[in-house]
């Protein structure tokens, strides 16, 4: 994406804001009056107080032309008035600009950060399995700044800098044009080195960020298996594989520094030398008697204040530079195609039954054609109400399989319907109201236990939430916990053992009383009295429900209405218990051999 184009779509979140931009902008250059204005009092005061001069034509048209006003101690007065109401003003001024600033920019940054985050929440899972976690958040929470910087350091300073040259410029080539236009050739000189820096400060930045995005995700991924890491003592290796990821980025963040370095120090090389040329030739002037005392002060002091905009416009224009590959970076997410996107008139019928059949389905992670699908042909229908037992060895696609239930993925081929209707007919929304699932690795939220209970179900009574603990075999343990169900459960559930979280992620999925239930080893961390529990209050909970069970434990799934073992992503064979039993094909054996286990 073009450069500019990718500082216009950053606009677009600053024109929501278009009044208060608009008012900060004029508060700004209130200030800048203030700040153009200062140098005159000081002409006066050398040129009418100090010598014998007449006070300038515009200043009597204001105050009039008596002598008693018209007196050296009252002029001097007037200025210096106005050089403390000045000073006042401008740094009232400043106070309530950056204020106002923090407060506008914070507003847009939380605006893109929410559109950030909802892009996000769209994206199919296919998405994060390409991509680093600890990279999106360094996405989230450092890059969405930029929108601050397009505001605060280059909008902004953009807009008063040239107002304040244009006004510089103006009085100065009143008082001499020539001296003018020498400091004015400033400009071109900085265009010309803003040229030649401009692509090695853009790729440098993005490789820095590139490298920031790494060592997050490294880091990240630290502290998530840090368990792992202690326990099979690769604490130096790891802290090796830190060095390595801080030395990349060290390196990147120094070549990026150096290059925007070597930029602004350019920069003012240029304003300097121009300022010494433009000091030597009104000092010329002055000694031959061209300009007056007063004139060449007042110019002295525009050239002094004439390269803090002429700077800021510069830095402005090189962060532009630096902030598009930072934008980039942003609208890379939000505008990913890798959504699970509904068919066009989607709509969601008043009930959903649970009907549900997979027609003809291949399906595979990547682009059919360059990767092996996972699933071959699968064909299966389920009635409403029936219990269906997904078996097979590992890597067989059974969580796969569930996955395209849930619309994590959709198939390369076929299509899944539920009641009649193509999964891809229903909102999204709907279609997961209606499902409620438990992962074999459950994942438990920083709440209350009661909170993470009814997560998929908020508006549910206490009694409701302690009878769905109760039926997943979890209420005796949560009683133990120092507050019960208000115990606060710390980040991933840490604080809990493995068949704890899995019988709270039980109870969440009871509760949420979905007619669709989907079970991913859901005991695998469970003894086995607990589990024919779990399993017999299922029995009574799923009646009038589809359910989809994955497991390895085939004694739990004997009375399911459907077994069907899949191998290398391909349906082996179905039916009951007994029928497979008999048939003495992949099913039996599996069975048999746990049975002698």
């Amino acid at each position: 994406m073009k450069k500019s184009l990718l500082l216009v779509r950053m606009f677009r979140y600053v024109a929501r804001y278009q009044l208060k931009l608009s008012g900060l902008i004029l508060l700004a250059l209130l200030g800048v009056g203030f700040e153009v204005l200062k140098p005159l009092p000081l002409k006066i005061i050398i040129d009418s107080v100090l010598n014998s001069q007449p006070p300038p034509a515009l200043l009597l048209s204001w105050i009039g032309d008596s002598a008693w006003l018209t007196g050296k101690s009252t002029l001097l007065l007037v200025c210096l008035a106005f050089l403390i109401l000045s000073a006042m003003g401008s740094a009232l001024i400043s106070f309530l600009v950056t204020g106002y600033t923090a407060r506008l920019c914070q507003r847009l940054v939380n605006d893109l950060s929410l559109d950030l985050y909802a892009q996000l929440q769209r994206l199919s899972v296919s998405f994060y399995t390409r991509n680093k976690v600890g990279d999106l958040l360094q996405r989230m929470s450092g890059d969405v700044f930029v929108i601050y910087f397009l505001v605060a350091q280059i909008t902004l300073p953009a807009i008063t800098s040239l107002v304040s040259l244009g006004a510089m410029f103006y009085i100065m080539a009143s008082i001499n044009l020539t001296l003018a236009l020498v400091a004015l050739s400033v400009v071109p000189l900085l265009v010309i080195s803003l040229a030649v820096f401009s692509k090695p400060m853009e790729k440098t930045t993005e490789i820095q960020y590139q490298k920031l995005g790494d060592l997050s995700a490294f880091v990240q991924q630290s502290l998530a298996s840090m368990r792992i890491i202690q326990a099979f003592v690769r604490e130096g290796y790891m802290r090796k594989q830190m060095e390595l990821f801080t030395s990349k980025y060290s390196q990147a963040f120094q070549r990026a520094t150096q290059v925007s370095a070597g930029y602004n120090q350019l920069s003012t090389l240029i304003t300097g030398l121009v300022g010494a040329v433009v000091v030597g030739i009104g000092a010329s002037q002055g000694m031959s008697g061209t300009i007056s005392a007063g004139d060449l002060f007042v110019f002295l002091g525009y050239i002094t204040a004439l390269y803090g905009p002429v700077n800021s416009l510069s830095i402005a224009i090189g962060t532009s530079v630096v902030i598009t590959s930072r934008s980039k970076r942003l609208f890379d997410i939000l505008d990913s195609k890798e959504t699970v996107a509904d068919n066009p008139g989607a709509v969601a019928p008043a009930s959903l039954g649970g009907a549900i059949r997979f027609d003809h389905v291949d399906f595979g992670y990547g682009q059919p054609g360059q990767h092996q699908p996972t699933l071959h042909n699968i064909t299966l229908t389920v009635p409403t109400g029936q219990t269906i037992a997904i078996v097979g060895p590992t890597g067989a696609g059974k969580s796969s399989l569930i996955s395209l239930l849930s619309r994590f993925y959709d198939p390369w081929r076929g299509k899944i319907t539920i009641d009649g209707r193509d999964l891809r007919d229903l909102p999204l929304h709907y279609l997961r109201e209606n499902i409620a699932l438990v992962l074999q690795d459950p994942f438990l939220f920083p709440m209350t236990v009661a909170e993470n209970i009814a997560f998929g179900n908020p508006q549910a009574t206490p009694e409701e939430v302690r009878a769905a603990a109760q039926a997943a075999q979890a209420h005796d343990f949560i009683m133990r916990l120092p507050q019960g169900y208000d115990t606060l459960i710390v980040e991933t559930g840490a604080s809990l053992s493995g068949g704890e979280k899995q019988r709270i992620a039980l109870a969440r999925a009871f509760l949420k009383q979905a007619p669709i239930l989907i079970l991913d080893e859901p005991t695998s961390a469970l003894d086995a009295l607990t589990e024919a529990k779990i399993f017999a209050a299922l029995s009574r909970l799923a009646a009038g429900k589809t359910v989809f069970i994955i497991t390895h434990r085939l004694s739990t799934i004997k009375h399911a209405d459907l077994i069907v073992t899949l191998q290398d992503g391909a349906v082996v064979e179905s039916g009951t218990h007994q029928s497979l039993l008999s048939t003495g094909k992949t099913y039996a054996q599996m069975y048999n051999h746990q049975q002698i286990a």
